[in-house]
């Protein structure tokens, strides 16, 4: 009886002992587990904020881009302003200018005219009174003195009206537009249109200007003769 209770004693003892081995096995394993598991999640965790950091940056600089971006949109559209604030108001100068020598050139046409018309009627006089010394059988007035008289009459005509030779040349280089010094920046249609009806015509009136001066000599030719 004692033997056999003595025999399950032992028994129970090696159990016990096996069992509090199989426990800190277990136990072992768990801490183990525990502590990959920690150092995962300390991994994890890392990354994680690395992760944030670079979001925040790409944001800030998202942000920055946007700012930068909306930045040179307005100074673009500012630039555009003031470069079409620029053409016109040259646009406006340039046409100004235009219609101003116009008008110039439509007064010197006009003493032109009126030159040419008194020069025609002096040679118109001064035949006629050729005419009425030869019927009279007068003595027809010598070559210097007609020059005298001519040379008398031409300085009347140029104290009242001006020179023919000198409103011709202010004719001819209002013909002549100069040109901006703005105009590389950019082409204004506008402007070059205006420029290629002036050239048109500053020609046009320079070779009215010359047949003027052809009319002056047919006309002068009465007076010397």
């Amino acid at each position: 009886m004692l033997s056999d209770c003595g025999s399950e004693i032992e028994r129970s003892t090696r159990g016990l002992a096996e069992s509090q081995e199989a426990l800190k096995q277990a136990e072992a394993a768990l801490k183990s587990t525990e502590a990959a598991r920690a150092a995962e999640l300390s991994r994890l965790e890392v990354l994680v904020s690395d992760l944030e950091r670079d979001l925040g940056k790409s944001a800030s600089a998202l942000f920055k881009l946007k700012k930068e971006k909306k930045t040179k949109a307005s100074e673009v559209r500012r630039l555009q302003r003031e470069i079409q604030n620029r053409e016109e108001s040259r646009t406006v100068v340039l046409r100004d200018d235009f219609h101003a020598r116009l008008t110039r050139m439509a007064v010197l046409l006009d003493s032109l005219m009126v030159v040419h018309e008194k020069d025609l009627a002096l040679a118109s006089v001064e035949g006629s009174l050729n005419e009425i010394h030869l019927l009279k059988g007068d003595m027809v007035p010598t070559l210097d003195s007609k020059e005298t008289r001519l040379l008398s009459r031409n300085e009347e005509l140029k104290a009242s009206y001006g020179d023919f030779d000198s409103i011709l040349s202010q004719l001819q280089f209002e013909c002549t537009l100069t040109p901006c010094s703005g105009e590389t920046e950019g082409h204004d249609p506008v402007a070059e249109e205006g420029g290629v009806v002036a050239s048109g015509r500053g020609n046009d009136e320079a070779a009215e200007g010359g047949n003027g001066c052809e009319v002056e000599d047919e006309g002068s030719a009465p007076r010397s003769a």
